[in-house]
């Protein structure tokens, strides 16, 4: 069953490949599969989707620290919906990102809803450390996530 996420995506692709069709488009040419194809091939890669992740890894972080409990907490599943984008987009990957969110997100969400300061670091570290080590093990090793010194974010870290 897809996911509401997956659903989005999927939907969202057959209607821009409808109405770029329809529009008579001079870059998507060919039957609907090809043009499916083709704007498959478009979808971002790890790369891009990781770059929105570490953003919200930093803010998520500092959003607790402020004690802003609700944004860290938007700020996760924000994050888990990114990392559905690339197990979709990228399924060679995937079971990497599930083992990532069994093992490093799912504790982040325990202490956030614990509005736990001390049990949140030990999950953050613990996951800001799987992050190095998944990048080391899927041959990304010159990839090292460092949290920022102050919240990426222009909202404010505290509640």
């Amino acid at each position: 069953m897809l996911t509401m996420r997956k659903s989005v995506i999927a939907i969202g692709c057959l209607l821009t490949v409808a109405s770029l069709s329809y529009a008579g488009s001079d870059w998507l040419k060919g039957s609907t599969e090809e043009q499916l194809k083709k704007l498959a091939e478009l979808q971002p890669g790890l790369g891009t989707v990781m770059i929105e992740y570490g953003t919200r890894f930093g803010i998520l972080y500092h959003s607790a620290k402020g004690g802003n409990w609700d944004f860290a907490a938007y700020q996760l599943k924000e994050m888990r919906e990114i990392q559905e984008v690339g197990e979709t987009t990228r399924p060679a990957r995937a079971q990497a990102l599930k083992n990532f969110e069994s093992t490093f997100l799912n504790p982040l969400d325990d202490a956030i809803k614990a509005k736990d300061w001390k049990k949140f670091k030990t999950a953050f570290d613990a996951a800001k450390d799987g992050c190095n080590t998944c990048h080391e093990g899927q041959k990304f090793g010159y990839i090292k996530y460092e949290l920022p010194s102050a919240s990426p974010s222009p909202i404010s870290s505290k509640p």
